[in-house]
């Protein structure tokens, strides 16, 4: 229901945004990278930012809802390019961020139904955006709470099947996912950890490097 709401809104906000501006203002600037538009997008709230820019800023917050829009925190459930983009060339990295954005305003356009819809194409698409969330050391619960959720649903599934062949000593299946889901997010933190450490090692050699070099 709730995203039936917003999409309502969104249609009529879309639909009184006639007076809005097309291209970006010229004297304007992206407001997260502060630098001139690159594949200016606006969003349905009627703010522009940089394409790349903003599904990056998506890409750090919450893997399954639609990006707060920076400027107002309205839900961003639709990203609109700069008209002149799609009748113009494109070279290779705008074309990557177009499509980008095509997918996201798939993954959040068109009610509950396409909602659900988009959601089950996108799911390896989700599983990979949180496990490189839970990888990173310095990311918040958000991305612990939904793999939590996700390995409830998966126990509810198997519930719901005739299969039976997952050993669960007495637990039941429930904690046994809850368990494997607390264990699969220490393991991924710990790799995080890893690499977050031999990155920093890394640095640490080229500046040396440099400083020899001089």
């Amino acid at each position: 229901m709730e995203t039936d709401d917003t999409g309502r809104k969104m249609e009529e906000e879309l639909g009184g945004n006639k007076r809005l501006s097309e291209t970006p203002p010229d004297d304007d600037c992206c407001p997260i990278c502060f630098g001139p538009f690159t594949v200016p997008c606006r969003s349905n709230c009627g703010h522009w930012y940089c394409g790349s820019c903003i599904l990056q800023f998506w890409n750090y917050s919450s893997a399954s809802k639609p990006c707060g829009c920076p400027m107002c925190t309205c839900m961003i459930v639709n990203l609109m390019p700069e008209a002149s983009l799609e009748q113009q060339p494109q070279n290779q990295e705008v074309a990557e961020v177009l499509k980008s954005v095509r997918r996201y305003n798939l993954l959040f356009l068109g009610g509950a139904r396409g909602f659900i819809q988009q959601k089950v194409r996108e799911l390896p698409f989700f599983i990979k955006r949180i496990f490189q969330g839970l990888m990173d050391p310095d990311t918040n619960d958000t991305y612990i709470a939904e793999i939590r959720l996700f390995a409830m649903l998966l126990s509810i599934i198997y519930r719901a099947t005739p299969l039976d062949f997952i050993p669960t000593g007495g637990i039941g299946i429930g904690r046994v996912f809850d368990c494997s889901a607390i264990i699969l997010i220490l393991i991924l933190r710990l790799v995080g950890i890893y690499r977050r450490r031999r990155l920093m090692q890394r640095v640490r050699r080229l500046a040396a490097m440099e400083l020899l070099q001089e």
